[in-house]
């Protein structure tokens, strides 16, 4: 579709409704896009559909349920859907009109944008086709000529329009959809999700960066073989550029970013990459050893080579004081039975018999201290 009308032909009508119709914008499969005139004065996009596209009562059901979808997307970034009618003869759309040229004329008359005009075109189009998926619509046409650039900015049109018009057909051997812009999903009859759109938005993107599609645009049957089974063809696109249209490219949409990522990355926002992973630090372990009754509840520490080292005490001690009660027995077994065994040297006297028997008391005390400190020791 182009911004620039030509004039209308003897064929063309002249009022839509209460729309005036003054120029012709385009025509397609879908039908002819004029440039009309609101009963308020503003220009608008009159789509004029195809009647076979709505000829029956399920088809303008299903219609009017995909329209009412679109009209719900914000206007950032999209051209909005003002008006339907579609119980006439000729059924139409009325949306919003943009002033100037659609990416596809300008890339053909101008030639491959630079790095910073395709930043800029890559993050207009990824945040309008987001709005577009957060209400729950996938565009299914995604191409150069559904972008329009605005002096505001880039446009996203004809979106909803796509899935609504694809159940009308069916049961016919029309393509929804332009074929060097088409998913491999698309071609192969499989479920069409967002990711769709993810792939056919990296394939105009390759077309702005390099004046051509990513699959070529020769015969329909070359470019779908492309599409399913060789890698895009990226000369001329900016290396830095690179890495995100080959992951939106990927043939299976699982392998694609969904629109809100190719957001985060064109954005400067991707994650940080995880540290590597490094095993943790052993950590000295502490043997728990349970209180013991026998012990009166002291835990006892380990000692290393030397942890034995209380106990052998004890048991010296313990020696030790068994010693001395034989010794002291002995002393006061021999002082009973001689009593010159104490005699004084210096006195010249004996010791009386009641002081040697007295021995063995002194030494008891002494023997039942050193026991108890041995005792306390280990």
């Amino acid at each position: 579709m182009t911004t620039n009308p030509r004039p209308l032909r003897p064929s063309d009508p002249v009022q839509m409704a209460s729309y005036r119709l003054t120029g012709l914008l385009g025509e397609g499969g879908q039908g002819t896009v004029y440039l009309g005139v609101a009963p308020s004065g503003e220009q608008v996009a009159v789509k004029v559909l195809h009647a076979r596209l709505v000829q029956d009562n399920d088809s303008r059901r299903r219609f009017m349920r995909e329209v009412r979808a679109a009209r719900t997307v914000g206007s950032f970034g999209t051209a909005r859907i003002l008006d339907v009618d579609i119980e006439g003869d000729q059924p139409y759309i009325v949306s919003e009109y943009i002033a100037g040229d659609s990416l596809q004329e300008l890339i053909t008359r101008e030639g491959a944008r630079d790095v910073g005009g395709m930043k800029r075109l890559m993050l207009a189009t990824a945040a309008a086709l987001q709005a577009i998926h957060q209400a729950g619509i996938v565009h299914r046409d995604f191409k150069p000529s559904n972008v329009l650039l605005a002096l505001d900015g880039p446009r996203v049109v004809d979106f909803g329009i796509a899935r609504a018009l694809e159940a009308t057909t069916m049961l016919s051997s029309a393509i929804v959809g332009t074929p060097p812009y088409m998913s491999p999903e698309q071609l192969g009859g499989r479920e069409i999700g967002p990711k769709s759109d993810v792939f056919s938005w990296a394939v105009t993107m390759v077309f702005a960066a390099t004046g051509r599609p990513a699959f070529g645009q020769d015969s329909i049957p070359a470019v779908f073989n492309r599409i399913l089974t060789v890698q895009p063809d990226l000369d001329g696109v900016p290396e830095e550029l690179r890495g995100l249209l080959v992951s939106c490219l990927a043939k299976e949409p699982e392998s694609r970013p969904c629109v809100d990522q190719v957001l985060q990355h064109l954005v400067g926002g991707r994650p940080e990459p995880a540290p590597p992973h490094r095993p943790p630090t052993p950590q000295p372990q502490v043997l728990q050893v349970p209180q013991s009754r026998a012990s009166g509840g002291r835990v006892p520490t380990s000692r290393g080579a030397g942890a034995e080292a209380p106990q052998g005490r004890s048991i010296g001690l313990a020696v030790a004081a068994q010693f001395v009660v034989m010794l002291a027995t002995a002393v006061t077994g021999f002082a009973i039975y001689d009593n010159s065994f104490a005699r004084s040297e210096i006195a010249g006297e004996a010791i009386p018999f009641w002081l040697g028997m007295g021995v063995w008391p002194v030494t008891g005390i002494f023997v039942v201290l050193a026991l108890r400190s041995a005792a306390k020791r280990g």
